[in-house]
């Protein structure tokens, strides 16, 4: 199972932003430095630099050539690592202004990010460190040859990883590059969900929010290790990325639980993150849709590229489609009862979003109505026991972007190729009147 799981609650949500940030990797980097040179410079006095100049493989002609390379080495990454900060800002200011400020998390926690910026910095204090051990005055056969090579070689793939750093921070400027990543983590993103009839309990006992903040996650493997098997329901009211305030209720009972030992279940963070998973990717591919739609941006095919995204996310999440009147649960685990991680409450707020900003673009509009229609006819050609509330779903947020596309729209050509897109997948149908 994944998707809205956070293993290991609060503290693995704070174990996930510590790892997956921007500085994490390069603090251990400068620390895992300075042992590592240390060992080498021990090998260099203990035979390695002997070794190297007995067999014609000296790594400097004298002690003061030694000391100039491993002083240029050191300027060298100092400039590198300024100018791979200076470039990174430039370009994510750039980036975000376009596509949005909350990818910035997301393109920090890329790997090839972190791992460039943890290279400069471990090359930075390996030649800091290999500087100091060099005396320009020291006799020929006491040069450290072997932490010279080290150092040579540090270089020369940090010059490789750079000019592979800095094409990847270009690329990140092209958006359609961002959102496919978005679509296919969210896509990615399933929960194991199956629905119980709509029940009235007497709930007995309440977990209440601690702080304000948004739902991070649910840590559904600990509350089956806590609850299974104890004849008991739990709700889990609040969803991922929903925002609750101090003393909402997050969990009910219908038995007494000890309250300490659920602390770790459902982690509350400052802000919306990646980390809350599959609503957070819907909501931010809505929202560079949004933005790129704007008069300051006015670049309809990313939103074009969202749509097609959003389909593919809302196909690869049917199997979470819970029927009217029913309550989704946990797979096999009735019990336990997690309202609003079904796919209505996941698309239905996002994709009214995309239509208000969708309306004014009939090419955009138009194309949402066919993906629409192509998700339904999927599910109803692949659902294993399709009951057509999914179909009517789709038919209802394909109908009001249709009415409020043919509101908006300004000639009668682009009211009739709405009409017609939607016609072609739903069957006619009755139409709101456009201006005139």
């Amino acid at each position: 199972m994944k998707g809205t799981n956070i293993a290991g609650g609060w503290p693995g949500w704070i174990w996930h932003r510590v790892v997956q940030s921007y500085w994490s990797l390069a603090v251990l980097a400068v620390i895992g430095s300075i042992p590592i040179t240390l060992v080498v410079l021990y090998l260099d006095r203990h035979g390695g630099a002997t070794w190297l100049l007995d067999h014609g493989l000296a790594t400097a002609a004298s002690a003061d050539t030694a000391k100039d390379f491993l002083g240029v080495a050191t300027g060298v990454n100092a400039a590198f690592i300024t100018l791979y900060f200076s470039i990174t800002l430039i370009v994510l200011s750039m980036a975000a202004s376009n596509l949005g400020v909350r990818l910035i998390d997301r393109w920090l926690e890329r790997r090839l990010t972190r791992t460039s910026l943890a290279g400069l910095s471990f090359t930075l204090i390996a030649s800091l460190m290999a500087m100091l051990s060099v005396d320009a005055e020291m006799e020929y056969v006491e040069v450290p040859f072997l932490i010279v090579g080290y150092v040579a070689v540090l270089q020369a793939i940090n010059l490789a990883m750079l000019a592979v750093a800095l094409h990847d921070l270009g690329r990140t400027m092209f958006g359609d590059r961002s959102v496919d990543n978005l679509g296919v983590d969210a896509a990615s993103r399933t929960i194991d969900l199956a629905s119980i009839p709509a029940r009235d309990t007497q709930w007995q006992q309440t977990l209440s929010a601690p702080r304000e903040g948004y739902i991070e996650g649910v840590d559904t493997d600990l509350l089956v290790k806590r609850f299974a098997g104890r004849n008991m329901r739990v709700r889990v009211e609040a969803a991922p990325g929903q925002h609750v305030m101090k003393g909402d209720p997050l969990l009910r009972a219908d038995a007494p639980f000890d309250e300490d030992e659920l602390k770790r279940v459902i982690p509350i963070g400052p802000f919306r993150s990646d980390s809350q998973g599959l609503v957070f990717q819907v909501r931010l591919l809505v929202e560079i849709s949004a933005r790129a739609l704007s008069p300051a941006v006015n670049d309809f095919y990313t939103a074009l590229t969202c749509a097609d995204k959003l389909a593919k996310v809302m196909r690869s999440q049917v199997s979470t489609w819970v029927s009217a009147g029913c309550t989704p649960c946990l797979g096999e685990e009735d019990w336990l009862e997690l309202p609003g991680q079904d796919f209505r409450s996941i698309f239905e707020g996002p994709l009214s979003a995309f239509r208000q900003a969708a309306a004014d673009y009939p090419s955009v509009s138009i194309h949402m109505i066919r993906n629409y229609g192509r998700v339904a006819a999927w599910h109803r050609d692949n659902a294993e026991d399709p009951d057509g509330e999914f179909g009517d779903f789709m038919r209802t947020m394909a109908t009001d972007l249709r009415d409020h596309a043919t509101i908006q729209a300004k000639l009668d050509k682009d009211r009739a190729d709405i009409a017609k897109a939607f016609a072609s997948y739903f069957g006619d149908g009755p139409a709101t009147e456009g201006k005139r």
